[in-house]
């Protein structure tokens, strides 16, 4: 069965709950994700180590590999972490990897992050707005005081 999120209305149709449970991201997943990425990296660089690599050509391309996936980790760590600071949609993390359902009993503990509902992306759109045109604002000088 669907629960409706907190951000849900009356006038959210079932097909657009179910589309929500089905769109919710699961943290422990993306976590477990991340950690096989690292893990592919950590083989790699034993084989060059071992040098157990098929040809001097793939050793000679592992370095460049590794660097490669420890970089991608670490820009979707970051994107993690800018949607669970509430800087970023978590529909923008979402993949097949951590798409997840509604938590039911009985399933193991996990952080679930759910996309924001349409109001809440109008109101991030509105607020980085004011941010740019307040940057591309020319600055003042102070007031000089008196005395």
């Amino acid at each position: 069965m669907v629960v409706p999120s907190d951000e849900a209305t009356s006038t959210d149709s079932p097909e657009a709950l179910t589309q929500e449970a089905e769109e919710l991201v699961s943290l422990a997943a993306e976590l477990s994700h991340l950690g096989d990425a690292v893990n592919a990296a950590t083989l790699l660089s034993q084989a060059v180590t071992e040098g157990e690599l098929s040809t001097a050509e793939a050793t000679a391309q592992a370095p460049a590999a590794i660097i490669a996936v420890l970089s991608l980790v670490r820009e979707r760590l970051l994107q993690v972490r800018r949607t669970l600071r509430g800087a970023e949609d978590p529909a923008n993390i979402r993949t097949p990897r951590n798409a997840t359902g509604e938590p039911q009993p009985g399933d193991d503990p996990d952080v679930v992050l759910r996309p924001w509902s349409p109001s809440e992306r109008v109101a991030h759109h509105a607020k980085k707005q004011v941010e740019a045109e307040w940057a591309e604002e020319p600055k003042k000088p102070l007031p000089r005081r008196e005395g």
